[in-house]
């Protein structure tokens, strides 16, 4: 006669739902932190160029981030994760205030969409200005095309971009997880 035992499965447990709500709350929390810190650091990285002439220096160019349109459109990737994730953060709050109730598979469906939505987007706004970083850090050198390397002569505006493209990563690597935890808690509730 065979009996069947139930094991506790971990994922059902009131600790999960807990840490999986934390998390939801907390990693989008992260995610406007991440934005916000990019949108900043990008919006004051300028710096004019100065070169010696005569006695004194005379501005000769400016590296500023709007002359680059992978790191325009990195910066309005930023604002529009911002808004989503502050938008998704309250959402989420709002599902694990009513989580004693039952749980709404569409909702959950719904942030799986737009996490996902959203860290492809902020990976090809990632994508653009490293891109545009490496040519500012390298420059190029091919036949036919020649441009020089701007960090050298403009080390505040590439510290500054780093930092901003730094942190546009690490919004990435948090929409990453959502994405994960999202898809995660979304076939425990079907398989419910």
């Amino acid at each position: 006669m065979e009996t069947m035992t139930s094991e506790p499965n971990l994922f059902r447990s009131p600790w999960w739902n807990s840490f999986f709500n934390i998390a939801q709350v907390g990693l989008r929390v992260l995610v406007i932190g991440f934005a916000t810190t990019s949108i900043a650091t990008m919006l004051t990285s300028n710096q004019e160029i100065y070169m010696p002439y005569e006695t004194t220096y005379i501005a000769v160019a400016k590296a500023h981030y709007s002359y680059s349109s992978g790191l325009w459109y990195k910066l309005i990737v930023d604002a529009v994760l911002g808004v989503f994730a502050l938008l998704s953060s309250i959402l989420a709050y709002k599902m694990t205030k009513f989580s004693h109730t039952e749980p709404k598979t569409t909702h959950h469906f719904f942030l799986l969409l737009v996490d996902w939505v959203m860290t492809t987007l902020t990976i090809s706004g990632c994508a653009a200005a490293s891109a545009v970083g490496m040519v500012a850090l390298q420059g190029v050198e091919k036949p036919g095309i020649s441009w020089s390397p701007v960090c050298p002569l403009a080390r505040k505006f590439c510290f500054m971009a780093t930092v901003s493209i730094a942190s546009s990563y690490a919004a990435f690597t948090c929409m990453t997880a959502l994405t994960f935890l999202s898809a995660c808690k979304l076939m425990l509730l079907a398989t419910h």
